[in-house]
Protein backbone atom coordinates (compact mmCIF):
# COMPACT_ATOMS: atom_id res chain seq x y z
CA UNK A 1 0.00 0.00 0.00
CA UNK A 2 1.28 3.39 -0.86
CA UNK A 3 2.33 5.85 2.05
CA UNK A 4 -0.60 7.09 4.71
CA UNK A 5 -0.39 10.28 5.17
CA UNK A 6 -2.82 13.74 5.83
CA UNK A 7 -2.49 17.06 4.25
CA UNK A 8 -4.16 19.49 6.53
CA UNK A 9 -5.69 23.00 4.98
CA UNK A 10 -6.10 26.21 7.04
CA UNK A 11 -7.18 29.49 5.64
CA UNK A 12 -3.95 32.02 5.37
CA UNK A 13 -5.55 34.91 7.71
CA UNK A 14 -7.70 33.99 10.57
CA UNK A 15 -9.34 36.54 13.55
CA UNK A 16 -10.26 35.62 16.93
CA UNK A 17 -13.91 34.05 17.02
CA UNK A 18 -14.20 33.92 13.43
CA UNK A 19 -15.48 30.52 12.05
CA UNK A 20 -12.69 28.50 9.57
CA UNK A 21 -13.16 25.87 7.51
CA UNK A 22 -10.79 23.34 7.14
CA UNK A 23 -9.60 20.72 4.96
CA UNK A 24 -7.81 17.60 5.53
CA UNK A 25 -6.88 15.57 2.69
CA UNK A 26 -6.01 11.47 3.31
CA UNK A 27 -3.71 9.81 1.15
CA UNK A 28 -5.12 6.46 1.37
CA UNK A 29 -6.75 3.88 -1.41
CA UNK A 30 -9.75 2.70 -0.89
CA UNK A 31 -11.23 -0.78 -2.00
CA UNK A 32 -14.46 -2.43 -1.10
CA UNK A 33 -13.10 -5.72 -1.36
CA UNK A 34 -15.38 -6.38 -4.23
CA UNK A 35 -14.16 -7.88 -8.16
CA UNK A 36 -16.53 -7.72 -10.58
CA UNK A 37 -16.97 -11.08 -12.86
CA UNK A 38 -17.23 -10.92 -16.05
CA UNK A 39 -18.65 -14.18 -16.54
CA UNK A 40 -21.78 -14.18 -14.24
CA UNK A 41 -24.90 -15.43 -15.92
CA UNK A 42 -27.37 -13.85 -12.89
CA UNK A 43 -27.38 -10.04 -11.51
CA UNK A 44 -26.36 -11.96 -7.88
CA UNK A 45 -23.15 -13.90 -8.96
CA UNK A 46 -22.14 -10.28 -10.68
CA UNK A 47 -19.46 -9.36 -7.56
CA UNK A 48 -17.27 -11.38 -5.72
CA UNK A 49 -15.06 -11.29 -3.16
CA UNK A 50 -11.82 -9.67 -4.75
CA UNK A 51 -9.75 -9.61 -1.67
CA UNK A 52 -9.84 -7.75 1.73
CA UNK A 53 -11.88 -3.94 1.89
CA UNK A 54 -9.28 -1.69 2.63
CA UNK A 55 -10.51 1.84 4.00
CA UNK A 56 -9.73 4.82 6.20
CA UNK A 57 -12.52 3.97 9.34
CA UNK A 58 -12.12 7.09 11.37
CA UNK A 59 -11.14 10.54 11.50
CA UNK A 60 -10.53 12.37 15.28
CA UNK A 61 -10.16 15.75 15.07
CA UNK A 62 -9.07 18.20 18.05
CA UNK A 63 -8.50 21.66 19.01
CA UNK A 64 -5.74 22.56 21.75
CA UNK A 65 -6.59 19.94 24.35
CA UNK A 66 -10.20 19.38 23.42
CA UNK A 67 -12.04 17.09 20.96
CA UNK A 68 -13.40 18.93 18.31
CA UNK A 69 -15.05 16.44 15.99
CA UNK A 70 -14.79 12.46 14.78
CA UNK A 71 -16.09 10.86 11.34
CA UNK A 72 -16.87 7.10 10.71
CA UNK A 73 -15.65 6.15 7.44
CA UNK A 74 -16.74 3.33 5.21
CA UNK A 75 -15.84 1.58 1.94
CA UNK A 76 -17.91 3.90 -0.02
CA UNK A 77 -15.89 7.06 0.08
CA UNK A 78 -13.28 7.39 -2.82
CA UNK A 79 -9.26 7.47 -3.05
CA UNK A 80 -7.72 9.88 -1.08
CA UNK A 81 -10.81 11.38 0.63
CA UNK A 82 -10.87 15.21 1.50
CA UNK A 83 -12.67 15.90 4.91
CA UNK A 84 -14.39 19.66 5.57
CA UNK A 85 -14.98 20.89 8.61
CA UNK A 86 -15.73 24.15 10.64
CA UNK A 87 -14.16 25.15 14.14
CA UNK A 88 -14.23 28.49 15.91
CA UNK A 89 -11.26 29.91 16.25
CA UNK A 90 -11.47 31.11 19.91
CA UNK A 91 -7.82 30.85 20.78
CA UNK A 92 -4.51 29.95 19.11
CA UNK A 93 -3.97 26.52 19.45
CA UNK A 94 -2.54 23.34 17.85
CA UNK A 95 -5.44 21.49 15.32
CA UNK A 96 -4.59 17.95 15.47
CA UNK A 97 -5.89 15.21 12.95
CA UNK A 98 -5.90 11.40 13.35
CA UNK A 99 -7.20 9.02 10.75
CA UNK A 100 -7.28 5.15 11.63
CA UNK A 101 -7.61 2.73 8.29
CA UNK A 102 -9.30 -0.86 8.44
CA UNK A 103 -5.53 -2.39 9.64
CA UNK A 104 -5.05 -0.13 12.73
CA UNK A 105 -3.05 1.36 10.84
CA UNK A 106 -2.62 5.57 11.88
CA UNK A 107 -1.70 8.79 10.44
CA UNK A 108 -1.55 12.40 11.80
CA UNK A 109 -1.00 16.11 11.20
CA UNK A 110 -1.22 19.42 13.27
CA UNK A 111 -0.88 22.36 12.60
CA UNK A 112 -1.29 25.92 14.87
CA UNK A 113 -4.19 28.15 14.51
CA UNK A 114 -2.48 31.46 14.70
CA UNK A 115 -4.80 34.89 14.50
CA UNK A 116 -3.66 37.01 11.70
CA UNK A 117 -2.20 40.53 13.10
Amino acid sequence: MAEFSIVLRLPTTIKKDEIIEVKAKIKHPVRTGLALNEEAKTRFERFSRGGPAQYVKSVDVSYGDTPAGSFELNSSVSDDPIIGFKIRADREAPLRVVAVDYKGEKAEASASVKFSA
